[in-house]
């Protein structure tokens, strides 16, 4: 067995960009004085000078090659520590790595590590057979609970008026958001959170109304099918969970992939390629979230990959970046959703994208516009659903009708581009000025709709342009 690597994917594995930088600069500076790789191909291990009197041991573990793990005696608290990190460097800088026994402190450990894997299958086998039903209805009984405030809440909001909205009104909501974390209702206390976030962001409150409205929307809708959902759980605690809707992440349900395997909610040997990234602040969830949007080479659906990192421990969690790379996935966990649901993975290997890839990916474009609309429709109806629905779109032209940009399919229907001034992702509409002529002429469109409230009318806002040679993306 050969360890192949890429830059990009030791990159995906690294921390943060201090990590990468650090770790490079180990390889520049020749800071390793042993350089080693096993016989059998399955493990890089070496030595790296340090600040401490003695060498750092370092190695990296690939005999599972979707999912290496790292070691190394330094005192670091990040994972991989920058050692581990310098060692692949090293590797794919051509530094002569010597060829020796895998290391019995290696051997050791892997043993253990398969020991504990089948002790770890045996015993998540066992507890998914016991199922404590006293806890579970007592959980069950809070939720429903927290539901009942909630709805008193929401009332309380409505019968007041929106226009009462001030500093004083804010915090008490606030205070309520807070309390809700009795309840065990997570998602319920982000959507109050979300309505106190609108307020606090905007200084003429007049020009929020419209999207305060739909919060409030949303508030009764869930307390209303929550506590019809919970009612249905609480008469039969051995009913499966729901998995067509939501539902259950805003009840506060945080699907383990245990769960989502047993319910059959996982794909086998899928390929992803990303064509989007974002990174932004949830300001109701106080998390900074890293987005990709993804074409499944197999399915022809668009999903989604999430990263949260809670702004309080923002520094001990791994930021995701982009990939340009193809992603080999044996198990892909799918999360209950709408048109684009989250998706997760426990290990992954690369490959370079190849022309077949991109011509793929657009043989998987949208082609009939109405179609589409009336499936984006459908889904923001759903006061619970995403209301920004994504969609790769087959185009004929994209160009400037009465100044604005509008795309159109080979039938003439026509949808209008413009950012979203609601959404998360950076305003991307006026690098359409910068795409040469034929990147917009009969190509596919990644866009991610959303519907305009004041105007009744539907938009689209472009994320990236696929080609049969490359994706172009106007949003990171």
């Amino acid at each position: 067995m050969m360890i192949n690597l890429t830059e990009e994917y030791i990159n995906s594995t690294a921390p943060n960009q201090n990590a990468i930088q650090n770790g490079w600069g180990l390889v520049r500076k020749h800071s390793f004085v042993k350089l080693n790789v096993s016989k059998d191909g399955t493990a890089l291990f070496g030595e790296c000078e340090g600040s401490g009197a003695s060498n750092y041991l370092t190695s990296v573990d690939f005999m599972s090659p979707d999912s290496p793990v790292f070691r190394c005696t330094c005192p670091s608290r990040q994972f991989p520590c920058k050692h581990a990190l310098g060692l692949m460097y090293a590797y794919i800088n051509g530094q002569n790595f010597i060829t020796d026994e895998t290391p019995q402190d290696i051997v050791e450990k892997r043993e253990k590590a398969e020991n504990k894997e089948k002790k770890k299958k045996t015993g998540s086998e066992e507890k998914s057979k016991k199922v404590n039903k006293n806890a579970l209805v007592k959980k069950l009984q809070a939720q429903k609970e927290g539901l009942e405030l909630l709805e008193k809440i929401t009332g309380s909001i409505v019968q007041s008026g929106l226009g009462t909205m001030n500093s004083k009104s804010l915090q008490l909501l606030e205070d309520q958001a807070k309390n809700l974390g009795n309840y065990y209702i997570p998602g319920a206390q982000t959507a109050l959170r979300e309505l106190v976030v609108l307020f606090k962001d905007t200084e003429d409150h007049e020009k929020i109304y419209t999207e305060a409205v739909d919060c409030l929307t949303r508030l009764y809708s869930l307390c209303k099918k929550g506590k019809e959902y919970l009612d249905k759980r609480l008469n039969n605690p051995e009913m499966s969970l729901d998995t067509s809707s939501t539902l259950e992440e805003w009840l506060g349900n945080a699907w383990q992939l245990s769960e989502l395997k047993e319910l059959g909610l996982i794909e086998n040997d899928m390929e992803l390629v990303q064509l989007s990234f974002n990174s932004y602040y949830h300001g109701a969830r106080q998390e900074l979230v890293d987005a990709g949007l993804w074409m499944n080479l197999k399915t022809g659906k668009v999903v989604e990959s999430r990263s949260y990192r809670p702004i309080k421990a923002v520094k001990h969690i791994r930021e995701e970046d982009s990939f340009f790379s193809v992603l080999m996935l044996r198990e892909m966990f799918v999360y209950p959703g709408d048109m684009n649901p989250r998706v997760r993975w426990e290990s992954m290997t690369l490959r370079e994208i190849e022309n077949n890839d991109f011509k793929a990916i657009k043989s998987h474009a949208q082609k009939s516009y109405p179609d589409v609309f009336k499936l984006v429709r459908n889904q923001i109806k759903n006061t619970l659903s995403d209301k920004y629905p994504v969609v790769l779109l087959q185009f004929s032209r994209i160009g400037l009708v009465d100044g604005q940009y509008v795309m159109e399919d080979a039938n003439g229907q026509r949808i209008i581009l413009a950012d979203n001034p609601r959404g998360n992702d950076p305003p991307s509409v006026n690098l359409l000025l910068l795409i040469p002529r034929e990147g917009l002429m009969e190509q596919a469109a990644l866009v991610r709709f959303y519907n305009n409230m004041d105007s009744r009318r539907l938009y689209a806002q472009p994320l990236s342009i696929v080609t049969d040679n490359s994706i172009i993306r106007l949003a990171y």
